[in-house]
């Protein structure tokens, strides 16, 4: 890419109209095809858009940012190597480079009128013609759906969709709403917009959205235009855009249930983790039956210690506080979602017993539903409710296996449930499997002011670009480790200077803790006091709290590294020179 000369004027043969079309394609060199790929450059200098001009300036500008292609792996669950991008916050940043040109058949006006053949890619266009710009980011479906191959990051005025299938015809589309072109009009710009297939058309993208009533557009990225001495050097007109590859942007769509059980050996550990009161069997005892338990106790146990008697003394209805723990935490069985309603019918198609004497001495046995009686168990055990109290039953009837079943079915609708409660929302850049990473793709845009007025502007869109996967933030990039330097804590100059630079503020209870003997909390005798007395602002030197974590850290990475070896690639320590007073 040597200089140019002035700009190259077009000659059009003879009967061929004036206006010839517009491509942008990735950077290219003397051989490459006018649908060259996006060209992905990974560069790690901090100015690294000086670095991208001073490269382009160069002779060997191609060499120069050829040598620069993200690192290539094999990702998980491919058997091929595809480039890896790292984030930011590694110290790397990703740019894809495109250039735009103008395509046409007809020969070259040198200036002195001297005609030469046409040469592809020539020549650049006038960087005036463009209106705007953009880049845009999609992931490859890994099954294409109804002909679908990417998915689009689809948002709706302030709020995202998030990743959404994008129709095949409609892959081109304007990825602004607002600039797509009426399907259809009758000539009246109010009514223009009500029509069905003008709605559709603003929110295209994918059949799902073309069900919205508001608009939907692709969230894009900038695209930029190299500096005119760039397009002197290169002969060229240079776009880039930087690839964004991070993001705290969260879909507002409900998160998808992953459907537990549908794996046959999930579905045999997710049975074998329920609590044996859910299991099919013979009838099963309760401890201490006929016994009242109300909230007054519950807050005594809560508030005993490990050594108390009455600590020890309810150790024998642990069973039942796990078994409420799974119901009530982990299912919710007791909340008010639709398929906890639908465990709680389950559990109340088993039984639990209680023998009652009668005034003649005889034993009658009553039965109540074992959904009713966990419920109430919950509300005492683990709440500690107002006023809130139940009596132990005598045992839990014989659970046949189709209740277990029933029960086990609830159970996996309960978890589904509990997901999206608690993953309401997807990140953009998360998995959706541990198994598989996705993978993505670049292109951009450009679109062209009108040739004349009145006309609508031309949007034109590159290739995609090859495909690359986004490395997890814990993925080392192989930039040298940030260093961060501890004070010589034998050194009492330094001593001295160090601080406290962080305050923390204590309630009483908490601090009648922290100043107890530190061998009554370790033999859980502690005493956390009844709220009232003195508060506290404790100071701490943080350089000080580093040292003493690092020390712990390191204590416990030697404890750890006999189970899990991770050593040699968690801590590398070496000497280095330091220079004498």
């Amino acid at each position: 890419m040597g200089n140019a000369s002035e700009p190259l004027r077009f000659q059009p043969r003879s009967g061929a109209h004036a206006a010839h079309p517009v491509k942008l394609s990735g950077l290219r060199d003397a051989t490459d095809g006018i649908g060259k790929a996006p060209l992905l450059v990974e560069r790690r200098d901090q100015d690294f858009v000086d670095g991208l001009w001073d490269d382009l300036r160069a002779a060997d500008a191609m060499a120069k940012l050829t040598a620069l292609a993200p690192h290539r792996t094999t990702p998980r669950g491919f058997a091929r190597p595809l480039a890896r991008l790292f984030a930011p916050a590694q110290r790397v940043f990703n740019l894809a480079v495109f250039e735009a040109f103008c395509d046409h058949v007809g020969v070259i006006a040198q200036p002195g009128n001297a005609l030469q053949p046409f040469r592809p890619g020539v020549p650049r266009l006038d960087p005036a013609k463009i209106e705007s710009k953009g880049m845009v980011l999609r992931r490859v479906l890994a099954t294409p759906v109804n002909g679908a191959r990417y998915e689009a990051w689809v948002r709706s005025g302030t709020k995202a969709f998030g990743w959404d299938a994008i129709d095949p015809d409609h892959e081109d589309d304007d990825p602004a709403a607002d600039r797509r072109a009426p399907a259809a009009s009758i000539g009246n710009a109010a009514l223009n917009a009500r029509l069905p297939s003008n709605v559709r058309a603003r929110s295209a993208l994918s059949r799902r959205l073309a069900r919205e009533t508001t608009p939907v557009h692709e969230h894009t990225m900038p695209l930029f235009v190299a500096p005119p001495d760039v397009a002197q050097a290169t002969g060229k007109t240079v776009l880039f855009a930087t690839i964004q590859v991070a993001s705290t942007e969260q879909s507002e769509s409900p998160a998808a249930a992953p459907g537990y059980g549908q794996d046959a050996g999930e579905r045999t550990l997710l049975r074998g983790h329920l609590v044996d009161p859910l299991a099919a069997g013979g009838p099963r005892p309760f401890n201490r039956a006929g016994e009242t338990f109300d909230s007054a106790w519950a807050l005594r146990l809560g508030n005993a210690k490990p050594a108390d008697e009455d600590f020890k003394r309810n150790a024998d209805i642990a069973d039942l506080t796990k078994a409420l723990q799974q119901l009530g935490v982990e299912f919710d069985a007791f909340g008010d979602s639709q398929a906890a309603t639908a465990l709680l019918r389950a559990l109340n198609a088993l039984r639990v017993e209680y023998d009652e004497t009668q005034p003649d001495g005889s034993v009658r046995t009553r039965t109540e539903n074992a959904g009713d009686f966990f419920q109430r168990a919950y509300g005492v055990v683990l709440m500690a409710n107002d006023d809130a109290a139940f009596t132990m039953p005598h045992r839990q009837s014989a659970v046949t296996d189709a209740q277990a079943d029933a029960v086990f079915e609830a159970t996996l609708a309960a978890l589904d449930e509990q997901y999206r409660k608690l993953k309401p929302a997807k990140g953009r850049f998360e998995a959706d499997s541990r198994d598989v990473e996705a993978r993505y793709v670049v292109r951009a845009f450009v679109r062209l002011k009108p040739e004349q007025a009145g006309c609508p502007s031309q949007l034109v869109w590159s290739p995609y670009s090859e495909e690359f996967t986004i490395a997890p933030w814990y993925e080392s990039a192989g930039q040298p480790p940030t260093t961060v330097e501890l004070p010589d804590l034998f050194d009492r100059n330094a001593l001295k200077a160090l601080k406290p630079n962080v305050a923390f503020t204590v309630p009483p209870k908490l601090a009648k803790l922290l100043t107890a003997d530190p061998m009554d909390l370790r033999d859980g005798k502690g005493e956390e006091g009844n709220g009232f007395g003195l508060a506290w602002i404790c100071s701490f030197s943080i350089p000080l709290i580093t040292i003493c974590a690092f020390i712990v850290l390191s204590i416990f990475l030697s404890l750890f590294n006999l189970i899990f070896w991770w050593l040699p690639f968690l801590k590398i320590c070496i000497p280095f020179p330091k220079k004498l007073p």
